[in-house]
């Protein structure tokens, strides 16, 4: 895994040793550059495989072609074989070299025969194109800004900063989504002028044009194939999973794996002590709190013979990591779980370089609570009339006490009054709301009750004028539990989970591979049986299934508990308390020209209610103010520590 840069269009002697520099971390081992006139790519390499072979960028024989590759291709060493047997002579044992011979030999297709996470860059020298690809799930990340007759990308934003035409104007819209999600959905950024390329699709420039085209998404209908029985399906589905952990395994450095104590975790680990025949390294992060898993991860830990390390985050590390975080995050994660992240990383990168991790679990076998929620209220929709709805149901809940809402609320918080009006709202949006509004409404952070007082009249009228073209969530054909399933995948997945797993790794030069992300058991799991992902209140059910096989009893049959930070406890602690002054004073928030710095104040205030919306989102209004700090106001990390 790598950090990879570039542009084409114009000369700018020193940009790309710049942009180069400012990704040190993401691959400390080597760097490299390539420059042919008006075209440009730099590269930082964390070597993984072949350690001593794979400088980049790297050339084809001939000269012709050139490529900057960040990630891995796992099924480097079958393809190598084909492509020998054409008649290519290989001069490293890198998986680069491969992708490029494979890339010469039958361009855009060969992404069709790659199975990886990857983002890259190839130079045809001949034609003076420049071909750029992200894996078809987005585990890497590749951003790009486009002017007339120039295009720069990076793996970071902080690259294309080094670009004194670059513009740092925001783009309005995109603080509003990120408010609500806490991340920045869809191909946008807070950047009016950066996009994000998406998932499964390749960029191609040339003749002084942009083309962007899809070439992999997840089957609508499955695969086409007779539905089979459940003992066919769990057949394949282990087969699957132990395929994608050995194609992970492959490295010519140290590997371990994130251990939470729960089912996803547990099971990469006990199929990677299958394979392995020297105890697995993990790694956990605990918060000192009653809904802490360490215990259950140190337990699983010693069944598994693994060798063990935890890591404890404390409120004065959240306070002093935030703007390193936020830093290395390129955009303002709204969500305090960051934090811990960047300290398990910190801490793996002393003994490993590449960490298994079990980021998509949930989200292609249905394990959050929220789809649990969207289910029900499917089946609520169905079978309760309108009016029924309107004039009974509605007004009990609006009546009923924060308390008995929270007794049901399995999240280890305090939904309070702001919490239940969100589920009554929820309940009112089924007599006539879309799924993707739906689904909106249920993870978003601040909502339209939120937004009406929250900005200045000034953005707010910004917001509007910007509105035409922004992000929307795309519903898609389908059974409404492969709808809802899908537009998470879409957005959720690459925008913030898998985005975040990237940064917060790279920042340690830590390469995170995610074996429940393999395309191939992702096709699969969108042509499974519903009942065999959510089977009544049992989520994930094919994969507890297989736990069962390979794990005790009480790790199987495990509650799905949420990785969460108490952050409501740590607002009560000094450091942290002066981080918020600091950043969302009446003055900063008058300076920064977004938010009514009354609407600020308010929300500060009822922080001290402990209420889980409103404590998160006074975290995300922080992190929002730390990136312009940095990103817009060029004040150095350092500064801000």
């Amino acid at each position: 895994m790598c950090g990879i840069c570039g542009f084409i269009g114009f000369e700018a002697p020193g940009l790309i040793e710049r942009m180069t520099s400012v990704i040190h971390h993401r691959g400390p081992d080597d760097a490299g550059h390539f420059e042919d006139g008006n075209i440009a790519l730099g590269h930082r390499r964390l070597s993984i495989i072949d350690l001593a072979g794979g400088h980049q960028p790297m050339h084809t024989p001939d000269g012709a072609m050139v490529i900057s590759f960040n990630g891995e291709i796992y099924n480097y060493r079958e393809l190598r074989e084909d492509l020998a047997a054409r008649g290519h002579a290989f001069q490293t044992d890198s998986d680069t070299e491969v992708l490029l011979r494979l890339y010469q030999e039958e361009g855009p297709a060969a992404l069709n025969r790659v199975n990886g996470m990857f983002a890259f860059a190839v130079f045809n020298r001949q034609t003076r194109e420049l071909f750029l690809a992200r894996d078809r799930v987005g585990i890497k990340p590749l951003y790009y800004m486009e002017q007339p007759g120039r295009l720069l990308f990076a793996s970071e934003t902080k690259a294309l900063l080094e670009y004194d035409g670059f513009s740092r104007t925001i783009n309005a819209p995109a603080v509003q989504e990120y408010l609500r999600l806490r991340y920045v959905p869809g191909r946008q950024t807070l950047f009016r002028d950066v996009k994000k390329l998406p998932p499964g699709h390749y960029l191609r420039y040339r003749n002084g044009q942009v083309e962007i085209e899809s070439y992999w998404s997840p089957p609508l209908n499955g695969r086409g194939e007779e539905k089979r029985g459940e003992e066919d399906y769990f057949q394949e589905f282990k087969d699957l999973m132990r395929r994608s952990i050995k194609r992970r395994l492959i490295s010519d450095v140290p590997f371990g794996a994130y251990l939470s104590g729960g089912v996803d975790s547990s099971v990469i680990v006990a199929l990677m002590s299958e394979v392995g025949s020297l105890p697995v390294k993990t790694f956990s992060v605990g918060f000192d709190y009653e809904h802490d898993e360490l215990l259950e991860a140190e337990a699983t830990a010693r069944r598994l013979g693994c060798e063990h390390r935890t890591v404890e985050c404390r409120a004065s590390d959240v306070a002093t990591l935030l703007p390193q975080v936020i830093y290395h995050a390129d955009e303002p994660l709204g969500d305090a779980i960051s934090v811990p992240m960047f300290q398990l990383a910190r801490e793996a990168k002393k003994e490993v370089t590449v960490i298994l991790t079990g980021e998509g679990a949930d989200e292609i076998l249905s394990g959050y609570l929220f789809h649990k929620v969207m289910v029900a209220g499917h089946l609520y929709r169905k079978v309760v009339p309108s009016f029924l709805s309107s004039h009974v149901v509605q007004p009990m809940l609006s009546a009923a006490p924060a308390s008995w809402m929270n007794a049901a609320f399995q999240y280890p918080a305090y939904l309070g009054e702001r919490g239940k009006l969100k589920a009554v709202d929820y309940v009112r949006m089924l007599t006539g709301g879309s799924i993707a509004d739906q689904y909106h409404h249920l993870i978003s952070l601040f909502d339209d009750r939120d937004m009406g007082n929250l900005f200045t009249a000034e953005f707010a009228e910004q917001i509007a004028e910007q509105r035409a073209g922004q992000f929307v969530f795309d519903d898609v054909p389908g059974t409404f539990f492969d709808r809802m399933l899908r537009l998470q995948f879409d957005h959720w997945l690459p925008d913030n989970m898998l985005m975040r797993q990237d940064k917060m790794g790279m920042a340690s030069g830590i390469e995170g591979r995610v074996p429940y992300l393999d395309h191939e058991l992702v096709e699969f799991a969108f042509a499974l049986p519903r009942n065999l992902r959510l089977k009544g209140l049992t989520g994930k059910y094919i994969l507890r299934r297989f736990a069962q096989e390979l794990l005790p009893r009480e790790t199987s049959n495990r509650k799905k508990m949420p990785f969460y930070v108490p952050v409501e406890n740590y607002f009560e602690q000094p450091d942290f308390m002066r981080l918020m002054e600091e950043l969302l004073s009446p003055d900063a928030i008058a300076r920064r020209g977004i938010f009514d710095p009354k609407a600020v104040e308010s929300l500060r205030k009822a922080i001290r209610r402990k209420e889980f919306l409103l404590v998160k989102q006074v975290f995300s209004l922080m992190a929002l103010e730390l990136w312009f700090r940095m990103f817009v106001d060029g004040e150095s990390v350092e500064s801000l520590m």
